[in-house]
């Protein structure tokens, strides 16, 4: 629509200065100014609401890539009252549908080598959490795919005997990437420790949750 530029800046104004000190024919100016009569420079507000949208876009995109880590958090509980107990001196053991026989008793025995270990006693269920997602991502990326975990058996824990056992229990048994776990044989600490089995992965999808969940960190 012809009629006044709304945002009170003249194309003429701009444009002829520089036009004229080019030796543009004034005849080429005055067909240049026809044809860019119905044109409506931006406003200044107009140009800091697509910036605006632009840095909105990036913030969403560090929410959705951060998203997997948190959804996983939300599987795994901190409150006592959520977990499955089980007592210290308990052999535990779980395994997913599809996992052998020959597979589990190997495992129960303790025949795998288990590359990754890790000492969860003393540390607070929400530290212990992170550690374990952490730690089951870092195998899965390096190929890793059996763990032995050191909950302790806690008997002696008041009010909540066995706490980080049954939270490893519960958070174990949740997490998809875990095939099986089973208590270890004496030598590597029996009803204190777990023998985990994790899942073949796609190591692509791991490395980019990885990345993922340590910048969600910072």
């Amino acid at each position: 629509m012809r009629g006044r530029n709304p945002s009170g800046i003249s194309l003429q104004s701009v444009l002829l200065p520089a036009l004229e000190d080019s030796s543009v024919q004034r005849e080429e100016l005055d067909l240049f100014m026809a044809e860019m009569a119905d044109v409506i420079p931006l406003k200044e507000a107009d140009r800091h609401h697509f910036l605006q949208s632009t840095c909105d876009d990036e913030a969403a995109k560090i929410r959705r890539e951060a998203a997997d880590s948190d959804e996983r958090l939300e599987l795994l509980p901190i409150h006592p009252a959520e977990l499955t107990r089980v007592k210290g001196a308990e052999v535990v053991s779980f395994s997913r549908e599809g996992v052998q026989e020959a597979v589990l008793k190997q495992l129960r025995l303790g025949r795998y080598e288990a590359k990754v270990r890790h000492d969860f006693r003393g540390l607070k269920l929400k530290e212990a959490r992170e550690v374990l997602l952490g730690l089951i991502d870092s195998a899965l990326f390096r190929g890793d795919r059996n763990l032995l975990l050191i909950p302790g058996k806690g008997s002696g824990n008041q009010p909540f005997e066995a706490l980080m056992k049954s939270a490893l229990c519960t958070w174990l048994s949740r997490l998809e990437d875990v095939s099986a776990y089973h208590s270890a044989i004496k030598e590597e600490g029996g009803a204190g420790a777990l023998y985990v089995m994790l899942r073949k992965s796609d190591a692509a999808k791991v490395h980019s949750r990885e990345t993922n969940r340590k910048g969600a960190r910072r």
